[in-house]
């Protein structure tokens, strides 16, 4: 699996299809964290609630699995490991767990490092903030990425890739059960927002894992020799 998982990772490193929108969007959730900061608000809600789950962790994620997939579909940015001999769905498979991963990582970071830029004396104690805001943001990256593999499953370049970005903001600001079938609705309740209809945080958070397994899994289905 770690020799599968190198040519996702060398997309990843090598080119600028994910690094440009991570840098941009990192700029745009640190600019607004600051000016909120600047405006004496609630700064690390609306960093987090106005800036980070609806947009920044979606479409890093979404850049993130289009980095990892050279832009393609899982079943195109599996073929030069399949000519090798290597098997379809395992190949399939480590692409989406480093896109995984990564997404994971990154968007830990970045929430992480807006709870410090936004932090003020009327806020709870800046350490175990940013440790439950890490942990949710992994979490919501995760399962955010997940989804995306999952869409670039689907389309000959993976087209369903932006369908499901677009579905993941419909149903997630959706009021109804439909909002628990996609990862935005849940990374919200984790991060302090609007729980996900009634579910609880704990629920919210187990629900993520369980969009990561069977994202992963049906996406890996897809791929055969």
């Amino acid at each position: 699996m770690i020799a599968l998982a190198r040519l996702p990772l060398a997309r990843l490193v090598r080119t600028r299809r994910a690094a440009l929108p991570l840098l941009g969007w990192c700029i745009a959730a640190f600019g607004a964290t600051l000016l909120a900061r600047h405006a004496n608000a609630s700064s690390v809600d609306r960093s987090l609630l106005g800036v980070f789950v609806p947009f920044v962790m979606p479409l890093v994620a979404y850049a993130i699995v289009g980095g990892a997939l050279g832009g393609e579909g899982i079943v195109s940015a599996s073929r030069p490991l399949i000519r090798f001999g290597a098997s379809p769905r395992a190949s399939a498979l480590a692409a989406g767990l480093v896109a995984t991963l990564v997404s994971a990582v990154a968007c830990s970071i970045i929430a992480t490092l807006l709870v410090f830029a936004a932090h003020n004396v009327a806020d709870p104690p800046v350490g175990r903030d940013a440790a439950l805001t890490a942990y949710a943001a992994a979490v919501g990256g995760a399962a955010h990425a997940a989804f995306f593999v999952l869409g670039s499953a689907v389309g000959r370049r993976g087209g369903g890739r932006g369908v499901l970005l677009v579905v993941n903001w419909l149903f997630g600001a959706s009021p109804g059960w439909i909002s628990v079938a996609v990862p935005y609705a849940h990374a919200r309740s984790l991060l302090g927002g609007a729980p996900a209809v009634t579910l609880s945080e704990r629920t919210s958070a187990w629900a993520l894992l369980v969009i990561v397994v069977v994202s992963l899994a049906l996406s890996s289905l897809r791929v055969r020799r």
